[in-house]
């Protein structure tokens, strides 16, 4: 609903700036005998604004998403159309002073972009992406809120066509004009004083064209849907806006042109903000079917048969291999040091090319116990001659890399029974927990299995309709109550709804929690102790989701998320954005928890089966 009320007063900001336009334009309203307020028609929808932007105020704090930001961005913007308002008496008590009525059209072209931002960032789906600054698209917002005020300085002035010829002005390129009293706070009368600001609106309007230009191709250019998007946007309002600008040369400014004109320039705020917010933010599980319903498992399900659309393909040993060479780079990255090492610097003594090793592992975060067990079983497996021989060396090092990888690598096998085969998800906040479970769920119903999730992630805003989303894209049912919910509730109704639907597989979510915070693992013990009541043998597997580039802290939540829930496995996510990679030497070393699975990108197929020969194999490929 808050979204809904925000586009409400886009729409009427937009009307409202329109007004303004044609207001002045056409000269009515702004007459010394005129003190009214309420004669002026802008007004109403500025009032329109000011309502919902009350509404919007007191419905704030009730975001759960983003309340902060939200909060605070609605009060300034209802500070900006009071000040609008009171702008707006201002001009009809002094129309003498043209400059305020184009203050007036500023704050309105501000209030109608605050109003679009906060539109978007309401919502709840959102996630911060690493995408560059957009600061190209900043700067065009900045010139083309220039612009506008330029544009409206020309119409109060009636300067439009002070400039004859196109694109010359008075047959000059550089015009002879009144540059000083351009911008004289009482408005323009003489002629030189009006080419000088046609003049200027022109070469503004250039700069304008070109910075926008560059804006459309980045953003045409882009991978993201929404920025593509908003370029497209971008480039068909720029050319309406270029087409009417010269029509407005050729038929000696219209009114209805010159509306037009400025109504579009206004409009071009809106795909710019989009591109900087994109650039920002994305949104989770972004997908073209509508977001799930929340799922009760009061509510029949379908068949199983009939919701399987499965997206996984079962990728074989040689593709997994090359997609492992190319999105482990991050990762060969960090290890490069020992890499180079291993070239074979004749000149290094045994000692020195082991503490050179023993340095690189350990910038390579692959801990302290398993960088001390490689040098030392180097050490006992090679002569010193033979460390200067890099064939051999990387031959040992591979072999005594896989020898700490290989018993963890252990597949999650699931049983055939007759009650539901339950995988409680556990991790810190923003190590990927949802989208792992998507990715785990969509491959699980891919293998034959039937599916169920829980939204037991109640605590942060959008994790419940993140999950939705999944469940909606896979054809898979969500068990869900309202955010703020008890988490340990919605699992044991789940475990109940897949017990009652013969599931073959229900994926628990849990909240993100530190693993420092011990009020929070006794919650985790209280989901197990619950689900137990139904099943004693539940939860069958207890997954910790880790993101590979904390590093050395992924050894501390291994050890006391283990201590809290008895882990039975582990997903290493985001390899492919890392150089901390080698992190997984030490939770195998440290451990001893077996690793299920690794992501390495984003889409549906980079959440693989953990494979220890082919996880080495790929780091000693040569980039």
């Amino acid at each position: 609903m808050f979204r809904t009320i925000t586009l409400l007063g886009v729409l009427a900001a937009l009307i409202t700036d329109v007004l303004i336009v044609v207001l002045r334009l056409l000269n009515i309203g702004v007459s010394p005998a005129n003190t009214n307020l309420f004669t002026d028609p802008h007004v109403y929808p500025t009032l329109v604004v000011c309502a919902v932007l009350l509404l919007l105020n007191a419905l704030a704090w009730r975001e759960r998403y983003a309340r902060l930001s939200i909060m605070s961005l609605s009060l300034s913007l209802l500070a900006l159309v009071s000040m609008q308002l009171f702008l707006s008496v201002i001009v009809l008590a002094i129309p003498e002073l043209p400059i305020l009525a184009v203050g007036h059209l500023v704050l309105g072209v501000i209030t109608l972009s605050g109003l679009f931002y906060l539109y978007l960032r309401a919502n709840p789906l959102l996630i911060k992406t690493q995408q560059n600054g957009a600061w190209l698209a900043r700067f065009a917002i900045l010139l083309l809120l220039l612009e506008c005020a330029l544009g409206a300085w020309v119409s109060i002035n009636h300067a439009g066509l002070a400039c004859t010829n196109f694109p010359l002005c008075t047959d000059q390129w550089l015009p002879i004009a009144d540059y000083q009293h351009a911008f004289d706070p009482q408005g323009v009368f003489t002629l030189p004083a009006q080419i000088a600001i046609a003049w200027l609106h022109r070469l503004l309007a250039l700069v304008c064209f070109v910075v926008l230009t560059l804006v459309m191709i980045q953003a045409t250019a882009n991978q993201e849907n929404k920025i593509r998007k908003s370029g497209l946007i971008l480039s068909a309002l720029l050319f309406i806006e270029i087409g009417l600008g010269i029509l407005g040369f050729k038929l000696a400014m219209p009114a209805w042109v010159a509306i037009l004109h400025n109504a579009i320039a206004v409009l071009m705020m809106l795909p710019l903000i989009s591109i900087v917010f994109y650039s920002r933010y994305g949104l989770v599980a972004e997908s073209e079917e509508k977001p799930a319903t929340i799922t009760d498992s009061s509510v029949p399900s379908k068949p199983a048969e009939q919701q399987r659309e499965p997206a996984y393909v079962e990728s074989d040993s040689a593709s997994l291999y090359s997609r492992l060479k190319t999105q482990l780079k991050r990762t060969r990255s960090g290890l490069g040091g020992v890499f180079a090492t291993l070239g074979g610097d004749k000149k290094s003594t045994a000692d020195e090319l082991l503490e050179e090793i023993e340095a690189n592992l350990l910038m390579a975060d692959v801990g302290v116990d398993a960088t001390a067990a490689i040098i030392n079983r180097l050490t006992q497996r090679l002569e010193k001659h033979q460390l200067n021989d890099s064939e051999i060396l990387i031959a040992a090092l591979k072999e005594e890399l896989l020898s700490i990888l290989k018993p963890c690598s252990e597949l999650l096998h699931i049983p055939k029974q007759d009650k539901p085969f339950v995988i409680l998800v556990v991790g810190v906040n923003g190590a990927g927990k949802t989208t792992t479970i998507g990715k785990l769920a969509n491959r699980l119903q891919a293998q034959g299995h039937s599916v169920m999730l829980a939204a037991g992630d109640t605590f942060r805003a959008a994790a419940v309709e993140q999950l939705q989303v999944w469940g909606e894209r896979n054809h898979i049912p969500v068990v869900a109550q309202h955010t703020g919910a008890d988490s340990a509730s919605v699992i044991y109704d789940a475990v109940q709804s897949a017990q009652a639907k013969g599931i073959d597989v229900l994926i628990a979510d849990t909240a993100g929690r530190l693993q420092t915070k011990s009020n929070l693992m006794d919650e985790l013990k209280k989901v197990k102790r619950i689900m137990s009541k139904l099943d004693d043998t539940a939860p069958h597997e207890v997954l910790l989701v880790l993101d590979a580039g904390t590093g050395q802290n992924a050894l501390s939540q291994a050890k006391l998320f283990n201590e809290a829930v008895a882990l039975t496995g582990l997903v290493l996510t985001k390899l492919d954005g890392t150089a901390k990679g080698g992190v997984i030497f030490a939770l195998a070393k440290n451990s001893g928890i077996p690793i299920r699975y690794i992501g390495i990108g984003e889409g549906i197929e980079d959440l693989q089966d953990f494979n220890a020969e082919l996880f080495v194999d790929a780091l000693f490929v040569k980039d």
